[in-house]
């Protein structure tokens, strides 16, 4: 199973510096982002400016995999989510290479050879991860391990408590007034 890469679910920044790590400690990883391109999520909101300075925006590990590009993190200032995107998560991505395959929806996880039940051995099976791909072809893929950082732009969290829903909040997001 080591020689098997880990599969990273989404492209954005915390996907693209996970795979970044992975490849610092010798580990291959495959990204896969059901979007047209890198930080697809932030693209959404390109026009707002961040809270946090490009310092605090710039993983280590990424910046590390840039520096053969010649590519130099931004100093000072809060970038729009365009400008994150355009000069630090496509550059990352494109260093990454054939690793990020966009257009690529994970509709599944499990462990190969075994059902949802508790069984033995399932704990050291590799995973098997079910996507589809741009051109609606269905795929699988072996894993050593699977690392979800899809976020939860298009799936937020619910606001209540014990991770449901509030009440009154599925009404409100049917009438518009929540998203």
């Amino acid at each position: 199973m080591s020689e098997l890469p880990v599969v990273v679910i989404g492209a954005g920044p915390q996907g693209l510096a996970a795979a970044a790590h992975l490849l610092e400690r010798g580990l291959d990883a495959v990204v896969f982002e059901a979007g047209t391109g890198p930080g697809a999520a932030v693209a959404q909101w390109s026009r707002i400016r961040t809270f946090s300075p490009w310092p605090e925006l710039v993983d280590s590990a990424a910046a590390r995999v840039l520096e053969p590009t010649g590519w130099t993190a931004p100093r000072a200032g809060y970038p729009t989510g365009g400008e994150w995107v355009d000069a630090y998560l496509t550059p990352l991505a494109d260093a990454l290479g054939e690793r990020v395959r966009y257009r690529t929806r994970v509709t599944g996880v499990s462990r190969r050879g075994h059902d949802r039940v508790v069984t033995e051995g399932r704990d050291s099976a590799p995973f098997v991860v079910h996507a589809i791909e741009h051109d609606g072809r269905e795929s699988a893929w072996s894993a050593r391990a699977v690392i979800d950082a899809s976020g939860t732009w298009s799936q937020p969290s619910p606001a209540g408590a014990d991770g449901l829903p509030a009440l009154g909040e599925r009404a409100a997001a049917a009438a518009g007034v929540v998203t």
